[in-house]
């Protein structure tokens, strides 16, 4: 499978404010190009949402991206909700390919399949699948670009984070109790990535860590998340680490009635919650980082300006910027300058190729419940 990695997707990103304003207003060859007959002059995008939005996650960011697109490039933008039905997906599809976009976003494993086939299916347009690698044995048109982030190095430093707290005097953590959690939406590939950095992150500081694995079964069910990372602190877990998707607030609020921390996934929750809901925003100490909308915002550039193509995977990681370490005001005052500096220290070491983070996508099922299991207490 042809994958690319990329080291500066997300300052392309950032130059699309000043670079495409009023995008799709250029020279005639490039409207001709991006557009098809008798649409607008306005760059047409679909968001095709796997879920539903409110996640406070991934699917918001990826929907800020839109934002981004229709504020600085002018574009008309649609989302749909497919909610979590997979047999409604392939309608939705159809429906959204007929209707003449320029471009039509969707992502995760769970609508892989779906968009491969509608990129055979429909091969004069162009999709854009995020967070999985497209298989181009299937999708063979050359009109749709994968793009997969490298989480598991966010989730690396995420581990080195939590086992160097216990050496913090924070009344949140006991030192005593050497036990960590992590508590996954489903057992899966992707949700496994974040579990390998993750351990190999607290490893790395000290082996002596164990560490407690929960999986809710479920992307978006809050109360059993709650129920479940409530047992992870209740068995001595200082510290949860909760890739759970839209479940993340039952999380977070067992964080909160243990009075315990807990570090989140995808968007950086903290800033979230500090002026929804405030009584849970102290709990999350950090989170590991997707840049969804910014790199959506970055491959519709890259596509404009010929960088990005639709016949090629992308990979993207720390070095573009594309996942990361949420360090925010919260973070910053919980956290000892000292560790903050070593931190950076380790996410410069993964950005410079010398520390390497494994992945599950590399693993069988069985080689991940081996080392699953080595952590348990």
């Amino acid at each position: 499978m042809k994958m690319k990695k990329l080291g500066s997707l997300m300052m392309v990103g950032v130059l699309v404010g000043t670079m495409l304003v009023g995008c799709g207003k250029g020279s005639s060859s490039e409207t001709k190009d991006a557009k098809k007959e008798g649409s607008s002059d306005a760059m047409k995008v679909s968001l095709l949402c796997v879920g539903n939005l409110g996640d406070k996650g991934f699917n918001d960011s990826a929907a800020k991206g839109m934002e981004r697109m229709e504020k600085e490039m002018g574009a008309e933008t649609k989302i749909i909700e497919l909610g979590r039905d997979e047999s409604s997906y392939e309608g939705n599809f159809f429906d959204v390919s007929e209707q003449g976009y320029d471009l039509i976003i969707s992502g995760t494993w769970s609508a892989k399949e779906v968009i491969e086939q509608m990129s055979v299916e429909y091969p004069e347009n162009k999709y854009l699948c995020f967070d999985c690698a497209v298989d181009r044995d299937v999708a063979t048109e050359g009109n749709i670009m994968g793009i997969t982030y490298e989480g598991n190095q966010a989730a690396y430093l995420c581990g080195v984070l939590s086992a160097k707290m216990f050496e913090v005097e924070n009344e949140k953590i006991d030192p005593s109790e050497k036990k960590l959690g992590f508590i996954g939406s489903l057992d899966t590939a992707v949700i496994n990535d974040f579990l390998l950095g993750y351990i190999e992150g607290v490893k790395s500081v000290d082996p002596e860590i164990k560490i407690m694995t929960s999986y809710v079964g479920s992307y978006e069910d809050v109360s059993k998340c709650m129920e479940m990372t409530t047992q992870l602190y209740n068995q001595g877990a200082q510290i949860v680490y909760a890739p759970t998707s839209q479940s993340i607030l039952g999380a977070v609020s067992a964080a909160q009635k243990a009075d315990k921390y807990l570090i989140a996934c995808d968007q950086d929750l903290y800033t979230e919650l500090k002026d929804t809901e405030p009584e849970l925003a102290p709990y999350v100490l950090s989170s590991s980082v997707k840049n969804i909308g910014e790199s959506l915002v970055a491959a519709v550039q890259g596509w404009k300006d010929g960088s990005m193509s639709f016949d090629e995977n992308y990979v993207l990681g720390l070095e573009s910027d594309a996942v990361g370490l949420a360090k925010n005001e919260n973070y910053e005052s919980i956290v000892p300058e000292d560790i903050r500096a070593m931190i950076d220290e380790v996410e410069q070491d993964i950005i410079d190729g010398k520390i390497k983070v494994s992945t599950a996508f590399d693993l069988s099922t069985d080689e991940i419940a081996k080392i699953r299991d080595a952590m348990k207490p």
